[in-house]
């Protein structure tokens, strides 16, 4: 009997054992990646030979740019003993490096449709009068449609009053909120200029500051870390078009409870012009610069780290806060987020740089799309600040950028 109760002790210590080893063997950081994971050439490799007795990784090509002679995307199967597929994952292979970012941007974009800033009173023969009172137009209001007829530019919206002769309302299409909407306005005669009006301001484009993230070899850039939007609902602007320029910071409006602080920043259309914008989504702002090599002379050229690579620790963002200079400053990533899809807030970061702290209470609106930098990789940008809490916000792994 002492001798069956010894085999079985045995027995249980070796099966304790082997599975004790078979789940040291699990590659774990791998069975946690999302399905669809951007990396580096260096990560990839990393990736293909992290295979152990229990797990081969086998991989194939997807797709090649035939251009470049590059491969840049890739299917990965893990197999249990070569036998089971455990895993798979689609890798995007990245430029291993990029010029990071800082720098504070102006920003132009040219709105499909005109945008509504304000309203006023038409003086008529009949005293003054509100064409909009009973239309559902509001200040933010993108007008995209007049009377059947696509508007573009303030121009069009003219050539329409210039032609209009009777006394009937004009259909108006616009968008708020990323919804379209359906009104109609009843133009009014203007006694002093006889012209019918809609008794609207309107302008064509939308400007703001925000911070460069990165330009690559083919002198793309990316920004911002979100759309430019006019209301909170982030919705990207439709636009046909834009320009960057060279920003200089003035001063830092410091937030309150509840109210966002703000980079005050100055640019001037005529003579800074940087680069062009093609696109506006909701990871950033993209297009090309115009110089690639006076643009990026003064920036560091820096690895890329996809966000399988980040994790909760100390880390840097970039940023300008005082006229042109770029600094580092201390942050900690306080948590990132398992992602298969973009989002802006895949990382939540803190402020743990005293400096920054003192002159701007923590992340301001302006320092949107600073880079963020760990372990000598840029990893992601800043996306959005706490209300609450300036001294922390929201960050959007690099991958969804690229």
């Amino acid at each position: 009997m002492a001798s069956c109760k010894s085999v079985r002790i045995w027995l249980f210590v070796v099966l304790s054992i082997l599975i004790t080893t078979f789940l040291l063997a699990l590659p774990f950081d791998i069975l946690l990646l999302p399905n669809v994971v951007t990396l580096t050439d260096q990560e990839f490799q990393h990736l293909v030979k992290s295979g152990n007795f229990c797990f081969d990784p086998e991989y194939t090509v997807c797709y090649t740019d035939s251009e470049e002679q590059e491969v840049t995307e890739y299917a990965v199967k893990y197999k249990l003993f070569d036998i089971f597929t455990i895993k798979k994952l689609k890798v995007n292979v990245v430029n291993n490096r990029v010029f990071v970012g800082g720098k504070s941007l102006g920003f132009s974009v040219n709105t499909n449709g005109v945008i509504v800033v304000g309203s006023n009173y038409i003086i008529t023969n009949y005293g003054k009068v509100n064409p909009i009172a009973f239309s559902d137009i509001k200040v933010g209001d993108i007008i995209v449609e007049l009377s059947g007829r696509k508007i573009l530019s303030i121009s069009d919206i003219m050539d329409i009053l210039s032609d209009y002769t009777i006394d009937e309302p004009l259909e108006v299409k616009y968008i708020r909120d990323g919804r379209e909407g359906i009104t109609y306005i009843t133009p009014a005669f203007d006694a002093q200029t006889l012209s019918y009006k809609l008794g609207l301001w309107l302008k064509e484009d939308a400007m703001g500051v925000g911070t460069l993230t990165y330009v690559d070899s083919d002198s793309k850039f990316g920004a911002l870390g979100h759309a430019i939007s006019l209301d909170s609902s982030g919705t990207p602007l439709d636009i046909s078009g834009g320009k960057i320029y060279d920003s200089k910071v003035i001063g830092v409006k410091i937030g309150s409870q509840g109210h966002a602080g703000q980079l005050l920043g100055y640019f001037n259309p005529t003579d800074t012009q940087v680069g062009e914008i093609n696109a506006n989504t909701c990871n950033g702002v993209f297009g090309e610069v115009d110089n690639l090599l006076e643009y990026a002379s003064d920036m560091q050229e820096i690895v890329i780290g996809g966000r399988a690579t980040v994790r909760p620790g100390n880390a840097k963002i970039l940023s300008c806060i005082d006229g042109k200079t770029v600094k580092a400053y201390d942050i900690e990533i306080i948590k990132t987020n398992y992602q298969s899809r973009s989002n802006d807030k895949s990382m939540v970061i803190r402020v743990t740089d005293e400096d920054l702290l003192n002159r701007t209470g923590g992340i301001v609106q302006g320092m949107s799309g600073s880079p963020i930098i760990q372990d000598g990789k840029l990893v992601g940008a800043v996306t959005h600040v706490f209300v609450n809490d300036a001294s922390k916000g929201f960050g959007l792994y690099i991958d969804w950028m690229l």
